[in-house]
């Protein structure tokens, strides 16, 4: 389970123009991220996570009306130790030359 704090690995980066629009700075395909918060959005039973090494805007506003920064769903982010476990020593090397 994913918490405040660990590290995650970003599985996907499509985003819908609509989004692109409002939040101009997204996490990238494969780049790790560090769980900064994480949000539960019950009328849409999802969870959404901001980044300690992205920051946006204000700019959307929450259930209650106020001001908050965009939150991606935690869908998008694979915990790092589970995407390592998966990696094999031929892709390491690989990725080492």
């Amino acid at each position: 389970m994913i918490k405040e704090g660990d590290q995650v690995v970003c599985v996907d980066d499509v985003f819908d123009p609509r989004s692109m629009q409002i939040i101009p700075n997204r996490p990238i395909k494969d780049k790790i991220y560090t769980i900064r918060e994480m949000r539960y959005y019950d009328m849409h039973d999802k969870m959404g996570v901001t980044l300690v090494e992205i920051k946006n805007a204000k700019n959307v506003r929450d259930f209650f009306g106020k001001t908050q920064e965009p939150s991606f769903n935690i869908t998008r982010f694979a915990p790092l130790d589970q995407v390592l476990d998966n990696i094999s020593i031929e892709e390491l090397e690989e990725a080492v030359l």
